[in-house]
């Protein structure tokens, strides 16, 4: 029986393990995870439907359009947001600023990734879908767990926030991630245990996107002798 040749894993695993480049991917994935499990029993206690009925009390025809023009313009502006840092960043000859729009991007490609995976392993059904009673101001066919408006804007958030570590940029774009994961409950068609996955989530595969990016960046530089090894 032919033996394995296990060198070049053995190399592998010291280096993910010393840079701890992927760690916040299993904690991310452990996360998920559990939020998934606490939606189930957060579902059958009806905590998330007592919630989301409060929310449903404020609702008024004013509000009504306010959330559901958030809630339709929220991939137009986390993906135009990158865009327009791309291009502007290719006009100006400015690698860092390119780099820094394509991390933005590749968090928001994976944040929906992840989601589209996720949502075929819990599947789990829209609220009007479990309560006829309860009348969403608008109707979804997708499942539930977890909200991908919500990971989404998180990622979009913490990719920029880490990329433009300033607090005029860190608090907008907080407070429009935030502003879309209440639409999602506001208009009925996530539970508040599906925005918080999606909240974790999307800021998770942000934060590994750029610790992915810093990890290449380095073993890029070191392969051409600009940094010297420790």
């Amino acid at each position: 029986m032919p033996k394995l040749k296990l060198k070049p894993l053995k190399k592998a695993l010291p280096t993910l393990y010393h840079n701890k480049t992927f760690l916040p991917g299993i904690i991310l994935l452990l996360a998920v995870c559990f939020l998934g499990c606490a939606s189930a029993v957060a579902q059958n206690n009806n905590i998330d439907y007592r919630i989301l009925r409060a929310i449903s009390h404020s609702r008024t025809e004013a509000k009504n359009h306010f959330f559901k023009d958030v809630s339709d313009a929220t991939s137009y502006v986390n993906y135009s947001l990158p865009a327009v840092l791309l291009i502007t960043a290719m006009i100006r000859h400015n690698k860092a600023g390119k780099q820094k729009a394509l991390t933005i991007l590749e968090s928001q490609l994976l944040t929906a990734a992840c989601t589209w995976g996720i949502k075929h392993v819990f599947d789990r059904p829209r609220p009007s879908e479990n309560d006829p009673s309860f009348v969403p101001v608008v109707y979804e066919l997708s499942a539930s767990f977890p909200s991908g408006h919500t990971g989404e804007s998180f990622a979009t958030a913490t990719a920029i926030s880490l990329a433009y570590p300033k607090w005029y940029v860190i608090i907008p774009a907080y407070a429009w991630a935030a502003t879309v994961g209440y639409s999602r409950l506001y208009l009925g068609v996530h539970y508040p245990s599906d925005v918080l996955g999606g909240a974790v989530l999307g800021s998770g595969c942000a934060f590994l996107t750029y610790k992915i990016n810093q990890w290449w960046q380095r073993k890029q530089l070191k392969k051409k002798g600009q940094v010297q090894k420790p």
